[in-house]
């Protein structure tokens, strides 16, 4: 059965023509002929996610991890509004998705109708396109324009920059009407998908270019990695004037790369920083979370190469001298076979350090009174291999990036903006799509905020949750300023006494609890042994975690330096 409304038709059969698989409908009355006609369809898996700020967290992780995008169905009012925080996650990530909204006939909206607000371009910051449906089709031009933009906005989600796409679909009553078959086929325009080149004059300019620089350093912050990448990066860390400085959501990790940068920046003497200072740094990828890279590259004289195929003026370090608009892969495998080796000890004498203070970290983890550190490094020694992670923000994002990362491991997580909103959401979806070991590491209040991600049947027996409980907020004691106000505890830090053993038990999760390092350990063992989604909710010290914390900078700085 499929609804009577032809823009209905028109959207879902344009949606199966182009290959989406997954769809997640919030239960609603204006959504009903999207529910009808979508209810037992062969070509989708069609999931129900009564929240809609957790459903659209749960499309996120599916197309961040199936690279596909995902359609998002919801009613009227300010059920579209909820969308909006995975939206601009997913705009800012660059994962493409296509939101749908149910709407109330224009003419009703401002009049006192239930239900009914301004949903016009309601995400237009945040989406790649936006358009509104025409439902009374008495007109072959307004059917055209249906069709036509329905396949803009799918095709847009894809090209040339991925993201999410809305479509407004103001509906009439009566909206449970149903039919055997549609109407008749929508018409399809394909995009056909183009890359970006470069000519060999222009690459023999930027061969020139870094051939005279004897100080190269590439950074990669968020990214959607791939082997190519991996292997041409992998190339240019094998040339002596190249460092190549990785984030944990880059999807890089290598021995060759250096992928603790804070464990490496906020460690070394003004000498140190100084010698490490590029003469260019190249960037790929988006959002960067080490504070103390994006300070330093801000307050050092280097040029900064941004290379992006979506053409982005982002000047993170406030040093940009050129944007090259291609991919990454493209740019690297134009210039790493002719661009010369500089004979410098730029590489060798910085991994060598980074060596030095690898060592002297976990030296002092072994033996450091029991906190959200200790915990993070032995989280990180017992992850699986070959399995996924998805990172909460805030400390646990930074404690993460303090650590070696085994290269069989893909961390992921909400860093386009990186509020604490919808990260177990996207685990979930994340889990359910990929079908591999995925590990949520998250802090107490992130958790517990985004606590309906388990209203709904999409969680899978391959998810497992650690929970950092250290009664707050901690990342307000971390970063400067909340400490030294009398707000910090109720207004930053927000502490608390509660723990997640009640929400475990009304979603039928089980439930395990440590609160040193051999129950954490045991923890662990006994996590990864079961066959089902488990939660391990660690206790740690409120108090101890920031003196711990700068005591493990000021170890290591001590015992590197000359």
């Amino acid at each position: 059965m499929i609804s009577d409304k032809k823009a209905i038709q028109d959207i879902v059969q344009l949606l199966e023509i182009k290959g989406i698989k997954h769809i997640i409908i919030t239960p609603g009355s204006r959504n009903a002929p999207f529910s009808i006609s979508l209810f037992k369809h062969p070509a989708f898996e069609v999931h129900s996610v009564v929240d809609e700020r957790s459903a659209a967290y749960i499309a996120l992780g599916i197309a961040q991890q199936s690279d596909h995008p995902v359609a998002l169905i919801c009613t009227s009012g300010t059920a579209a509004l909820n969308y909006a925080p995975a939206v601009a996650e997913a705009f800012y990530q660059e994962i493409p998705m296509i939101v749908i909204t149910a709407d109330r006939p224009m003419e009703w909206v401002n009049q006192g109708e239930g239900q009914t607000i301004n949903q016009s371009g309601i995400f237009n910051n945040y989406v790649r396109a936006s358009y509104d449906i025409v439902q009374d089709m008495n007109d072959k031009d307004f059917e055209w324009y249906n069709a036509r933009v329905m396949n803009e906005a799918i095709d847009k989600a894809m090209s040339p920059v991925r993201g999410p796409v809305h479509l407004n679909f103001p509906l009439r009553e009566s909206l449970y009407k149903a039919i055997e078959n549609r109407v008749q086929d929508v018409k399809v325009i394909e995009t056909v998908e183009l890359q970006k080149t470069i000519d060999d004059n222009q690459a023999q300019a930027l061969i020139a270019d870094l051939s005279a620089k004897r100080k190269v350093m590439v950074l990669v912050g968020q990214f959607h990695t791939n082997p190519e990448t991996r292997q041409l990066l992998q190339q240019w860390a094998n040339k002596d004037n190249v460092l190549v400085l990785t984030e944990s959501h880059s999807g890089l990790e290598s021995p060759d790369f250096m992928g603790c940068i804070d464990r490496m920046v906020m460690t070394m003497t003004a000498d140190e920083l100084e010698e490490l200072r590029p003469e260019i740094v190249i960037s790929i990828g988006k959002n960067i979370i080490s504070k103390k890279i994006k300070s330093l590259l801000r307050h050092q004289t280097v040029e900064h190469w941004y290379v992006s195929e979506d053409a982005l003026v982002m000047d993170t370090f406030q040093r940009l001298t050129k944007i090259i608009p291609i991919t990454p892969e493209r740019f690297f495998a134009y210039t790493q076979a002719q661009q010369p080796n500089q004979k410098t000890e730029y590489r060798a004498k910085h991994m060598s350090l980074y060596e030095k203070k690898r060592v002297a970290a976990d030296d002092y983890v072994n033996s450091a009174p029991y906190s959200d550190l200790v915990v993070s490094k032995i989280i990180m020694d017992r992850l699986p291999d070959n399995s996924l992670v998805q990172m909460g923000n805030s400390s646990v994002a930074r404690y993460i990036q303090l650590f070696d990362r085994n290269d069989s491991l893909v961390f992921s997580g909400n860093r386009g903006v990186s509020g604490i909103d919808g990260c177990t959401s996207t685990a979930v979806g994340a889990a359910y799509v990929s079908k591999k070991m995925t590990t949520l590491i998250s802090g107490d209040i992130a958790f517990l905020y985004d606590s309906n991600a388990f209203w709904n049947k999409m969680v899978t027996n391959n998810l497992r949750i650690i929970v950092i409980n250290n009664g707050g907020g901690g990342i307000f004691r971390i970063i400067e300023g909340p400490k030294s106000t009398e707000a910090l505890e109720e207004f930053f830090e927000t502490t608390h006494s509660r723990t997640c053993e009640a929400l475990a038990s009304m979603y039928g999760l089980h439930y395990l609890k440590a609160s040193n390092r051999e129950e954490l350990e045991a923890g662990l063992k006994e996590l990864y042994k079961r066959t089902d989604c488990s939660i391990l909710e660690v206790f740690t010290p409120r108090l101890e975690n920031d003196a711990i914390l700068k005591d493990f900078f000021k170890n290591i700085k001590d015992k590197t330096s000359n």
